[in-house]
């Protein structure tokens, strides 16, 4: 464009879902379970996923966050084993620390194992329907604490947990 010309104005093209906001501003809705914040650190869940899917029994991977009262949220993930693999707390938990690209507030406080994960119609992991559930599956492993190393969520555990649930 040459010097002095005036660029015409153009609307401002937003895509994927929006809510009018006030004074003009725009507030995007949904894909909240897609963000994590714990302990006030902000990081997606895909990072997450992608580590914890380059585990050799892992066919698929579900990152999202659960409540936990001291730091807001807890990292949680549902996995999907592969046939005939059975799940190794110790083993995942060596795996984890083996990764370099594992940020320090990433590694799972709970782990949902599960015969299939939930889907939406998309086919998409429906991870509303998962973080809902929290901890209330059949089998879940958890660390009561940070470096803490996982181990079976046990009744005891869940009735400590069950205030943080709506």
């Amino acid at each position: 464009m040459p010097a002095g010309d005036v660029r015409p104005r153009r609307p401002l093209l937003v895509r994927g879902p929006r809510l009018p906001g006030r004074h003009g501003w725009l507030y995007f809705a949904g894909r909240s379970n897609e963000r994590l914040r714990i302990d006030g650190e902000n990081f997606a869940a895909a990072p997450v996923e992608a580590i914890l899917a380059g585990h050799p029994d892992v066919r698929s991977v579900a990152v999202y966050a659960v409540p936990d009262d001291p730091v807001g949220d807890r990292v949680m993930a549902a996995v999907e084993l592969r046939a005939g693999a059975e799940f190794d707390p110790r083993g995942f938990d060596a795996f984890l620390t083996a990764q370099d690209d594992l940020g320090t507030k990433w590694p799972p406080s709970f782990v949902l194992v599960t015969e299939e994960l939930p889907k939406l119609s998309s086919m998409k992991i429906d991870k509303t329907r998962l973080r809902r559930a929290a901890w209330h599956g059949r089998r879940v492993f958890w660390r009561p604490a940070k470096g803490a190393p996982l181990r079976p969520l046990d009744d005891a555990d869940r009735a400590r947990l069950a205030h943080l649930l709506p």
